[in-house]
């Protein structure tokens, strides 16, 4: 029958087509750089994939339209914190049988395992063992060390990290093929455990872009709850404004010649961020501001969500800044683009756990040609370029007087709007993944 005729079609079809697996130990939607493997794998030709990880936050549209992109999400095993020498273990075996399972009996056969690392454990000795199984093909993604960020909470003696250390080396070394994020990861993996990955560094994807003054003002009348703080210094007074934009009589939009200057900083808030860095630096920045009238009113934007954000929170609340407003908020995937894309100027307080890996917000800022004020760390210099496109600061002292020499006479400071159009030529994510990447897909994907 035709029906028959056309259920063995579609599954010669599907049985022909590549299959790419791309696995995250974690939220989907909060590991943007797996997304965007995703998006580049599933635009290969006659190529399908399946992302594996943890259900949480929605994943971004260009990744959820798409038709041959299955998402197949879990939910993480809650184990209690306390006992993390039982707990520990007893996490790792539960989570072993889970992606066993999803692996060798839920997601059909493969061509090609993508891996996250970090985490590392049981991650990449179920990536391996399952694409022996299935005769595949097993990538790892180095984005930092394991065995660095498990040493954070519980100090680098401890044997479960000596254990971890040894375990990533092993199994890190059986795979097929490997990405890292910088030319300094790829160094030391060489030099160290003697792999050799294919540098893809990060590169903002598509939308990250400058937002036009029409989308900011749709963007910060529907954000209007979240940014009340910042009406203290420019006032609402109808619809037809905001406090960043206002519409003239003729329906054209405009930003306002009284607006505060609008800085933003994305965190984890997690212990290799330091947010004290930038409350203090804000603390100084308003005792300056009080006598310095070239000093504009200033919004910070804080996004994101993480362990520390309450008790900075707290300390907020304790500040009585009156030139200084925080508001601290957690967007919508589409939303996140088009805040940054509005700022004037970003922070960035991420320091890397094991030196080797960039952080993946100044590219985002970037790409919105968005200038950025950077904590210095081992390899910041292969993405910021100091008095280029940013600055980089030590202190909490150096990055109060950045934002002064950057914000004084605001929004006519020159040397921001020089940054600001250094970075009018920044790579994206699909030149440079197709430059990178592509082809050791390709190799792996290919008949065998």
């Amino acid at each position: 029958s035709a029906h028959a005729s056309f259920k063995s079609w579609r599954k010669h079809i599907l049985f022909r087509m590549k299959h790419a697996i791309v696995l995250v130990l974690g939220d989907i939607g909060r590991s943007p750089r797996m997304q965007y493997h995703s998006i580049s794998l599933a635009e290969m030709p006659n190529t399908r994939v399946t992302v594996v990880g943890y259900e949480g936050e929605r994943c971004v549209p260009q990744l959820t339209s798409k038709e041959n992109i299955t998402l197949h999400t879990f939910k993480p095993i809650a184990v209690s914190r306390s006992l993390f020498i039982l707990s520990g273990p007893l996490k790792v075996i539960l989570q072993l049988f889970q992606l066993f399972w999803i692996l060798l009996f839920c997601v059909g056969s493969f061509d090609v395992l993508l891996v996250q690392n970090p985490p590392t454990i049981p991650t990449l000795y179920v990536g391996w063992l399952s694409c022996r199984l299935k005769r595949a093909k097993f990538v790892i993604d180095w984005h930092n060390m394991g065995y660095t960020v498990l040493s954070l909470s519980i100090g680098e003696n401890h044997l479960f990290v000596k254990i971890a250390r040894v375990f990533e080396k092993t199994f890190g070394r059986l795979a097929d093929g490997h990405f890292c994020v910088t030319k300094a990861m790829q160094a030391w993996l060489q030099d160290n455990w003697d792999i050799s990955p294919v540098v893809l560094y990060d590169k903002p994807p598509q939308f990250f872009q400058p937002t036009s003054v029409e989308a900011q003002h749709e963007l910060f009348t529907r954000l209007r709850e979240d940014f009340k703080p910042a009406e203290e210094f420019a006032q609402v007074v109808d619809d037809n404004s905001t406090w960043r934009t206002v519409q003239d009589k003729d329906r054209s939009i405009k930003l306002r010649q009284d607006r505060p200057a609008l800085v933003i900083s994305s965190t984890s808030w997690t212990e290799d961020e330091n947010f004290g860095l930038l409350f203090d630096a804000l603390v100084q920045f308003e005792e300056i501001a009080q006598t310095n009238t070239n000093l504009p009113n200033v919004v910070v934007a804080v996004t994101g969500k993480g362990p520390q954000k309450a008790m900075y929170l707290e300390r907020i609340a304790q500040l009585e800044l009156q030139h200084v407003r925080i508001v601290t908020l957690w967007l919508e995937a589409s939303d996140y683009p088009l805040l940054l894309g509005s700022a004037d100027l970003g922070i960035c307080l991420h320091t890397s756990t094991s030196g080797l890996d960039l952080p993946m917000k100044v590219l985002d800022m970037f790409g919105c040609q968005v200038p950025v004020c950077a904590v210095d760390f081992k390899c910041l210099n292969e993405l910021v370029k100091h008095d280029e496109n940013g600055l980089i600061f030590h202190s909490s002292d150096e990055l109060c007087n950045q934002l002064i020499s950057l914000l004084s006479d605001y929004p006519k400071n020159t040397t921001l709007q020089e940054y600001r159009s250094n970075l009018s030529h920044v790579e994206h994510w699909p030149e440079n993944w197709t430059q990178h990447a592509a082809s050791v897909f390709k190799k792996f994907m290919l008949d065998e």
